[in-house]
């Protein structure tokens, strides 16, 4: 079936008619750009949102997600649009775009490492790309299981507490997260894995599961890592005790796309450095 005629189902679960190709696009979330890069798209993004940083040698209009200048996005005349906003039809706010037959695609936020990988298939199968998304996918996949086979000899894991937004409005991963999952893969144990998805922990429980290691992605403020060595009552954390509280890239660990896997190696040689010592 030729692309042109095919109708895709977006992750959201909307009904998409995808064309051809596309030469136009808007990318509304960082994790959709740096899918797009390495699908071999970088040229033919004409927008990002202002927060992406992938195009960085790239000056490229900006807009924002939430509140996108319909206008001005007109004016580019785009023919696609890839959203993480997971509304579509006429609660979408690019409905307009839409019925002047601009493609729309809404890709929310995957939660897991399985998701991570549907939405670069579905990339592939809206591009016309498979055998790129593919090889990306089977790449991933590569990289988890050689991570999972090495880590199945620790026998004494080392437990965790991943910080993603700092105090006094701290917020942490529990199980069904990709983070919690990067964790897991390198042999390590999350303190809140008995919380579900992403929350606000008080101090008294990270106090009480008292973590051998603090992992920090927080890159909006001057030293996240004194930051956290510095809190009132933290001092007797093992983590902080022992000089085990480290920052890793945000955008590894941050942006749910391939670039995991670059989050997963830091972490392994973070967490256990003579273990995976190359």
């Amino acid at each position: 079936m030729p692309i042109e005629d095919q109708i895709l189902i977006d992750r959201a679960g909307n009904n998409i008619d995808v064309k051809n190709e596309y030469n136009k696009i808007v990318s509304f979330a960082p994790s959709i750009s740096e899918m797009l890069l390495d699908l071999g798209y970088k040229d033919k993004v004409i927008a990002i949102t202002t927060y992406d940083t992938t195009f960085g040698d790239v000056s490229l209009p900006a807009f924002d997600m939430m509140n996108p200048d319909l206008e001005s996005i007109t004016a580019l005349e785009p023919d696609l649009i890839i959203t993480a906003i997971s509304s579509g039809g006429q609660n979408s706010p690019f409905a307009d775009l839409e019925a002047s037959g601009v493609t729309v695609v809404s890709i929310p936020t995957a939660p897991t490492i399985e998701g991570i990988y549907e939405d670069i298939r579905f990339m592939g199968k809206l591009l016309n790309e498979n055998a790129k998304a593919t090889a990306i996918v089977d790449n991933m996949k590569s990289v988890v299981d050689s991570y999972k086979q090495k880590s199945a000899g620790i026998e004494d894991k080392k437990t965790v507490y991943f910080e993603i937004s700092p105090a006094p409005y701290m917020y942490s991963t529990g199980k069904d997260t990709y983070l919690n999952e990067m964790i897991e893969i390198v042999g390590a144990e999350n303190i809140f894995e008995d919380q579900t998805g992403w929350f606000a922990p008080t101090d008294e429980l990270i106090l009480v599961d008292n973590p051998d290691v603090i992992l920090t992605n927080v890159n909006y403020i001057e030293d996240p890592v004194a930051e956290i060595k510095a809190r009132n009552g933290w001092d007797v954390i093992n983590a902080v005790k022992n000089n085990e509280v480290f920052y890793v890239n945000n955008g590894w660990t941050s942006i749910p796309n391939q670039s995991i896997i670059n989050g997963i190696k830091e972490m392994a040689e973070i967490i256990y450095p003579d273990y995976y010592k190359e």
